[in-house]
Order: structure tokens, then C-alpha cells, then sequence
């Protein structure tokens, strides 16, 4: 098991020593099929289930050094992929939402996350577009692309919360976030659309 928190803190991506001792704590090969847990020490993406895929570590400490999850933090996490980012928050934040379109998916990212055994994690089966949420969030974290900025996303901010996603056909997109109506362009990045 590679201790991702310690190499992404040399190359720049984690400052904060929690987050780098809990990318060290987390086996990212928990997260991946057993033919494909050879790849869990490349910091590249690797594939999952449903044509989708996890993101490279270095991409997740992105999500996490630029949303700044704190211990009373309420987050949502938009595509659940693999459950390896979800528990990641979960071990950084009072509570996660996590919204997975895919069924199947979903109940890959439980098998996966259950090894953790955590009990701040709530997976919603849905698509955010037409998913109804009745709370507001200190971060919302996207790891898929909207075509458009996804402003009806401001509803579910609280005041001084943070949204980070990815924006634009791929490839290439741009990373983006948004604190207090303000919007800061992150660079170029490459992950699945949002299907409408």
C-alpha cells in the first residue's frame, strides 16, 4: 500500500496534516476490482465498473487542498464513483452526500466503503439534475462535467461554502470553484460528463 498523503505532500498537492495522514490511512486498492488493484500505486486514473473511472490521487488532494473539508462540514459529493473520495471526506467532514446516477455503481461504491465502516456517509441514487435536495452544503464537490455552469448549485450553498467542479465537453475541461459568487479557474483537467 502506497502512503498517497505523504507523496502528494512532497509534490505539493496536501498541505493540512490531517488530510495527508488520512490519504495515508485509506488503501486506495480497497476501492478497485482485484485484477485492477496492481494499478492502486500509479498516480493515474484506473477504470471501474460502468465505464466510468477513479480519478488519479493527485486529482483527489486537488478536491480536497481546494475545498478545505473541516469537522463540522457538511459535503456533497456529486458521482460517487468508487466510494474512494466519498471515504476520504468522510474522515474529514461531520457528514458526506453522495450522489451516484448509476444504481449498480452505487452499490459497488457500499461494498467498497463498508470496509471503512462508516457511519457519516448517506449514497443517493440519482442524477443531480433532477434529484431533489432539501438541505445546504459547506462544499459541493463534482467529479463529472457539467456542459454549463451549474448555477441552480448556488441554492444548495450555505453562505461562505465552497463548490468545486469541472466544466466543458471532454477533453479538454477546466477545473473551476466558487466561494462567495466568486469564480477561480483551477486549470485543465479530463473527467465523464454529466448525463442530462
Amino acid at each position: 500500500m502506497k502512503s498517497w498523503g505523504t507523496i502528494l505532500s512532497k509534490e505539493g498537492f496536501l498541505g493540512n496534516s490531517t488530510y495527508i495522514e488520512v490519504f495515508d490511512f485509506i488503501d486506495r486498492s480497497d476501492f478497485l476490482s482485484d485484477e485492477l488493484k496492481k494499478y492502486s500505486d500509479l498516480d493515474e486514473p484506473v477504470p471501474i465498473p460502468f465505464d466510468q473511472t477513479q480519478s488519479a490521487p493527485h486529482m483527489d488532494a486537488i478536491f480536497v487542498d481546494r475545498g478545505k473539508p473541516a469537522e463540522e462540514d457538511t459535503v456533497l459529493e456529486i458521482g460517487t464513483g468508487s466510494g474512494y473520495l466519498t471515504t476520504i471526506m468522510s474522515y474529514l467532514c461531520r457528514r458526506v452526500v453522495s450522489l451516484e446516477r448509476i444504481p449498480g455503481l452505487s452499490k459497488w461504491a457500499s461494498a467498497n466503503i463498508s470496509k471503512y465502516a462508516r457511519k457519516n456517509i448517506d449514497l443517493i441514487i440519482g442524477n443531480v439534475n433532477r434529484t431533489c435536495l432539501k438541505e445546504k452544503f459547506d462544499l459541493i464537490i463534482s467529479t463529472a462535467s457539467f456542459k454549463e455552469e451549474p448555477d441552480f448549485l448556488n441554492k444548495f450553498i450555505k453562505p461562505n461554502g465552497r463548490i468545486i467542479f469541472p466544466i466543458g465537453p471532454y477533453p479538454p475541461q477546466r477545473l473551476v470553484t466558487y466561494k462567495n459568487g466568486k469564480r477561480k479557474d483551477i486549470g485543465s483537467v479530463a473527467f465523464v460528463n454529466i448525463v442530462d
